[in-house]
């Protein structure tokens, strides 16, 4: 577990077997470089560093020696990885963690407890409320360790007094069929539980919290990550029931839900509340970091390369059609000969859900890029996670020598996943073990 990890593409065989093979096999190593450089262990070695009594994190001293006890505790797809780190570094000064991950585990005084994702379920809830009772009983002498990353939402479920687990999931699964943003659905998450939007923070006070947090959402905003356990909460009930009234889903809403939401209560707390005091939010990897690999990879591949953005958003079939005319428009104005270019951008895109095939977001942008890209372009697109919505492939990639003619019925069907794996288009991986969102590059060569 400890130590870099290498990207492994299971198909890379079959994926660079047809169309422009070096293209092909440069986009995988680029990708490759970027996923690795987001590797959560990694990065939480390079971010704390013990001399002595002395923590430096991210290069600011922190005396060990003032606290009693130290305390781990979190949640998300890359927790596990992030937990070990800590163990490596500070595992003998530990007393007790305990982290909800994929599967279960210890790793020193640290218990890996399973939760499910992306749906969330009862082992879950149980993990969360054993979290609340190490934050609560930890004591002004005391330091807690948080460990957040991508998934932390659904793994780490607490709902609020009055409110099921099962409708809490229920209206989370409903805003993201309608096309809620992440931000938008976490505003609704942080209003439905005891843990999000800063009440970790709110249970831990007055210990001294630090979070450590790889982020899986666009604009890096703490309270969007996981939902912000440790970070204040700008959003209202009021904001969270206009997200549901923006998605016209109030009906659909569970009654308990609505009424909530409606009704209000206790607000979560907000910037300048005290339990902010003794917390520190860092943030360890991103996707600005994993682009950042991506580049140098590609320049070190021969490519002139350009980060477009690391907050990319909107509907990924229209996301991708912007990719593929934006390679065209490269095509066309490129001497022939010229040097081949890769463009590179990440965020999270979104899918309106209209029909029932199988497959995420990053199967759809590339299947919008495939209704314009021309001869010279190549297209992929893959979520960090390794994982793509409903699809049991992390992402995709295309050229135009991919057949076309029936594409408009797979992206009406959202059946990206049918289309590509007939096509042989899929990216698989497995999980990876880390989620800074999804990663789009546009490779453009046109021969002399």
């Amino acid at each position: 577990m400890h130590g870099r990890v290498e990207l492994r593409i299971e198909n890379r065989a079959q994926l660079t077997s047809v169309g422009d093979k070096k293209v092909r096999s440069d986009l995988l190593d680029v990708l490759e470089a970027a996923v690795e450089s987001v590797d959560p262990y990694v990065c939480v070695r390079e971010a704390l560093r013990v001399k002595g009594d002395i923590l430096s994190v991210s290069g600011e001293g922190m005396d060990l020696g003032q606290f009693k006890r130290i305390f781990v505790v979190g949640a998300g797809k890359a927790a596990e990885k992030m937990a070990k780190a800590v163990d490596d570094e500070i595992g003998d000064r530990v007393s007790a963690g305990f982290i909800n991950s994929l599967r279960e585990g210890r790793i020193g005084n640290i218990t890996i407890h399973k939760a499910t994702h992306p749906r969330p379920g009862i082992e879950g809830m149980r993990g969360a409320m054993e979290i609340k009772r190490i934050c609560e009983g930890a004591g002004e002498d005391d330091m807690i360790i948080c460990l957040i990353s991508g998934g932390g939402s659904a793994m780490m479920p607490c709902p609020a007094e009055g409110i099921e687990l099962e409708e809490k999931g229920r209206m989370a699964e409903t805003l993201m069929l309608a096309g809620a943003t992440i931000e938008e659905l976490n505003a609704v998450r942080r209003h439905l539980s005891c843990l999000k939007g800063g009440n970790l923070a709110r249970a831990a006070y007055p210990a001294t919290l630090l979070s450590l947090i790889i982020s899986d959402v666009v604009g890096d905003s703490l309270e969007s990550i996981a939902s912000g356990p440790t970070a204040p909460d700008p959003t209202s009930f009021r904001d969270a029931f206009e997200v549901l009234r923006k998605y016209d889903v109030v009906e659909a809403a569970p009654i308990s839900v609505r009424e909530r939401l409606l009704k209000g209560g206790k607000e979560n707390p907000k910037p300048g509340d005290k339990v902010f005091e003794k917390v520190r939010n860092l943030i360890v990897a991103s996707n600005s970091r994993a682009l950042a690999a991506a580049k140098g990879k590609g320049e070190e591949l021969g490519y002139r390369t350009l980060v477009l953005t690391a907050s990319l958003t909107g509907e990924a079939r229209d996301v991708g059609q912007v990719f593929g005319a934006l390679g065209n428009e490269i095509v066309d104005t490129s001497p022939q000969g010229a040097q081949p270019t890769i463009v590179i951008a990440g965020g999270e895109t979104t899918v309106t859900v209209r029909g029932k095939g199988r497959g995420g977001r990053n199967g759809e942008v590339v299947l919008g890029g495939l209704l314009r890209m021309k001869e010279g372009v190549t297209l992929l697109s893959f979520g960090t996670d390794g994982i793509d919505g409903s699809s049991d492939a992390g992402g995709a990639l295309a050229d135009c020598g991919m057949r076309r003619k029936d594409l408009m019925e797979y992206l009406e069907k959202n059946d990206s996943h049918t289309y590509l794996q007939r096509e042989g288009g899929l990216i698989r991986t497995g999980p990876t073990g880390t989620n800074v969102g999804d990663i789009i590059l546009l490779a453009v060569s046109r021969k002399a």
